[in-house]
């Protein structure tokens, strides 16, 4: 059991209102909270019911602290324990996300990918990645001003499903540190048994 679950009381705490994130890293939650509007509009404080009605730009910026809780409702929508339900969103944001960035942050050999990609999305942080050896990688998220406990579970599935849509099986991702829990910065080990096919990467 990772210590993301075993210390969920100090994971826990409100979210801060700095940080922002690009409306396209965010659109597959608000599409789930519209699709079942009348079930968001009793989760959401009142100040966050526009995402149910307004137009989310692709390209513009909004608040890290908003996403958490749009998650946090959305993760309640789910017929699975929330924190389970977190991971999936991840997950599913990660297969969607493939449409567009192909191999996402997995480019054999290209530190600057994923450093691109997080940059894309986010305005602050730096995620680094290491190949620590032929079936496992490390990242790490330093410098974030957004985070929550709801973030670190999404992108805890969004790594998995990363790996997974490029051809990885039998993926294993682990949070090894965390901001939450007073660590300098957030870090997670992914492990896999083989390598992927030919053509991903």
């Amino acid at each position: 059991m990772s210590r993301q679950r075993t210390r969920a009381a100090v994971a826990d705490p409100n979210p801060v209102a700095c940080g922002k994130i690009k409306g396209i890293a965010f659109l597959g939650v608000v599409k789930l909270l519209r699709s079942r509007r009348d079930e968001a509009l009793a989760l959401l404080r009142p100040e966050l019911h526009r995402y149910l009605t307004e137009t989310v730009s692709a390209s513009a910026w909004y608040p890290e602290s908003e996403h958490a809780e749009l998650l946090h409702a959305g993760a309640q929508l789910y017929d699975v324990p929330p924190d389970r339900a977190l991971e999936v969103m991840g997950e599913l944001a990660a297969q969607s996300h493939s449409e567009i960035y192909h191999e996402l942050i997995l480019g054999r050999g290209s530190q600057s990918r994923a450093w691109a990609l997080w940059s894309s999305q986010h305005d602050s942080g730096e995620l680094r990645r290491v190949r620590e050896t032929s079936t496992r990688m490390s990242f790490e998220l330093v410098d974030f001003a957004g985070p929550s406990r709801e973030f670190c579970l999404t992108f805890t599935g969004y790594l998995r499903g990363t790996f997974t849509v490029n051809g990885f099986t039998e993926v294993a991702v682990e949070k090894l540190a965390c901001k939450l829990w007073s660590d300098s910065s957030c870090l997670w080990r992914c492990s896999w048994k083989r390598e992927p096919r030919a053509d991903a990467g």
